[in-house]
């Protein structure tokens, strides 16, 4: 027997993992590859943009040259128009920029919230019991989201701005190199300042998006479970762990703003002694007659201008430091591996299929020891009723058939295969299960009977609520199959809810089916409907039934009794209900002392 692997992420194991520049941008490059010729229309946009921007100063400085000149009031009105249009055109692509920018980096980062839900679906049950929805939504969205920013004016703003520092400088060169050298000097350092310190917040931009991700975990786990929470009086208790979380939450964020603005703050000190310098050399220059007014003008231009793409680069390195936090937490979500490996195998025997377990045990933790050598066999199209007390295994047994989990020891087989030899797809194929909690989701009523299978015609549909007495209350609704029902189920009774399960199963044609409680929540009118439907379904492939109420396996062919995880009885019903010493028999006692009581 393998030993059971656990999920843990990739980058424990390698802690180098998330650390390697060349892996980052490997993983990124991926989702940039399918929008690479937007990237390169992109770009060319952006040449265009930065072209404009260098040449509005130059018009500027001919028509104050001409002004203080001898130029005509026609060549200033030409160099008015060309200016005006300049302006508008840039305006235009700067436009374009943004939009295609934003385009862009929807389309790469919806593809990893696509692939990072994906994962977190295959994920085993281990992994989801101790993360909360909220966190998730945090992890999934979130993180991707601060990506996505980064993505969308990464070419805008990183590009851009080199291409306008380089457009800037080089003409600057052609002027007086002095200027150009003084401002060169200050290009040089505050990029250098810049990216030397650029993963400064990276550490705390992570722990703030912990902090978020806890938050929005503590309000989704009370929402919903409102009820609880009000009807205990839980609602003081809930606002201090919120007043806690909320701070948790605000000194996190302040400290990563803080270290993400440093860089920004450095480069403000640097252009402020760059601006007074050029300045200095510029008015000695036009007092001495070297350079005109409108040239004057032109290199002051230049230099504000100078300041724009670096306090981009700062804002874009704030982003990046939110971005690269973001990077490293959707990969280290992405490097889990779920302890649930699928096989390869595909066959399973036509009909109803068998059941048994050789020797299992399973635990939900190390020192938490639920099931103790299981070992029984159904033969295909035999019932099974499972009963115990809570906590005595019931549950575990079915979720191991579905591998929710693996067992720790022992070999599970269904139709003669071992379910770790098959893939997942092949066992959930011919495997339903109803539960206690019945999940309704957003959507018509044909989405939540089919599971949003569009293979499945109205026609079948119709057909199987008929079978289940839920035709009826399907054709009294005003939109029939097409009406709405809301996430949850609110507006469905228990019952109704049950028999929706029970109406999923029905369509999936299962072999064999796990029924856990479906009655549980049932009054007896309803039980006895939904006891007609059990039947009908159970007739065409192997089940076994978890109950509370014994009256629901009159039927069944065997009985099983758990008792903190051990099998203390199993064999024929009838059998063991006519044993006067049988746990069964003494249960069913029990239960018609109580009926008569």
């Amino acid at each position: 027997m393998p030993q059971k692997q656990k999920s843990e992420p990739q980058s424990d194991r390698n802690p180098q993992s998330n650390r390697d520049p060349k892996q980052s941008m490997s993983w990124l490059l991926q989702y940039l590859r399918p929008v690479k010729w937007r990237m390169l229309a992109l770009l060319l946009l952006l040449l265009a943009t930065t072209a404009l921007q260098l040449l509005n100063p130059q018009i500027v400085q001919r028509f104050i040259d001409q002004a203080t000149g001898s130029g005509s009031v026609s060549g200033l009105l030409s160099l008015a128009g060309l200016y005006l249009a300049v302006a508008v055109l840039n305006q235009l692509f700067t436009v374009s920029v943004d939009f295609l920018g934003n385009d862009v980096a929807w389309r790469a980062t919806n593809q990893i919230r696509a692939n990072l839900l994906k994962h977190v679906l295959r994920l085993d049950m281990r992994f989801h019991n101790v993360k909360t929805p909220g966190e998730m939504i945090e992890r999934i969205d979130g993180d991707v989201t601060n990506m996505s920013n980064f993505f969308a004016m990464f070419i805008a703003k990183i590009v851009g701005s080199f291409v306008l520092l380089a457009g800037i400088l080089g003409y600057m060169f052609v002027y007086d190199w002095m200027i150009a050298a003084t401002m060169t000097a200050f290009t040089c350092l505050s990029i250098g300042v810049m990216f030397r310190i650029r993963d400064l917040g990276v550490k705390a931009s992570q722990s703030e998006r912990q902090a978020n991700a806890s938050l929005f975990g503590l309000i989704e786990e009370r929402i919903a479970g409102i009820e609880d929470v009000q009807a205990n009086g839980g609602v003081p208790r809930l606002m201090n762990r919120y007043h806690r979380a909320m701070r948790s939450v605000f000194l996190s964020g302040r400290k990563a703003w803080m270290l993400r603005v440093m860089p920004w703050n450095v480069t403000v000190a640097m252009f402020t002694v760059t601006v007074t310098i050029v300045l200095l050399l510029s008015v000695r220059m036009y007092l001495q007659g070297h350079i005109t007014l409108g040239m004057l003008f032109l290199f002051f231009q230049y230099t504000q201008m100078l300041n724009d793409p670096i306090e981009q680069l700062g804002d874009q390195l704030q982003e990046f430091q939110k971005a690269k936090s973001g990077m490293r937490r959707a990969r280290e979500l992405l490097s889990l591996r779920s302890e649930i490996a699928d096989g390869d195998g595909d066959e399973l025997p036509p009909g109803p299929l068998s059941v048994s377990f050789e020797r299992v045990n399973f635990g939900y933790g190390e020192d938490q020891r639920i099931l103790h050598d299981i070992s029984f066999k159904l033969k295909p199209g035999e019932r099974l009723g499972l009963i115990g007390r809570t906590g005595s295994g019931k549950s575990s047994i079915s979720r191991l058939l579905l591998r929710l989990y693996n067992s720790d020891s022992g070999v599970i087989r269904v139709g003669g295969a071992d379910i770790r030899s098959l893939r997942l797809e092949s066992l959930y194929r011919r495997v339903g299960m109803v539960t206690q909690d019945v999940q309704l989701f957003d959507g018509t009523l044909r989405d939540n009977l089919t599971l949003f299978n569009p293979r499945l015609s109205d026609e079948t549909i119709l057909e199987t609520t008929e079978r289940l007495g839920l035709r009826p209350w399907i054709e009294a609704m005003p939109e029939g199959l097409d009406a709405r029902l809301s996430a949850g189920g609110a507006s469905l009774s228990a019952g109704e809810a049950q028999l929706f399960a029970l109406t999923r199963v029905f369509l999936t044609q299962p072999s064999l089916v796990i029924l856990d409680e479906p009655s549980s929540r049932l009054d007896a009118a309803t039980e006895a409907t939904l006891q007609r439907a059990v039947d009908q379904l159970l007739e065409q492939c192997t089940g076994i039934v978890i109950a509370h109420r014994l009256a629901t396996l009159d039927k069944v062919d065997k009985i099983m009794v758990l008792r903190q995880g051990r099998i203390i009885e199993f064999g024929p019903r009838a059998a063991l209900a006519q044993d006067p010493s049988s746990e069964y028999a003494r249960l069913l006692r029990a239960d018609r002392q109580e009926e008569l009581a």
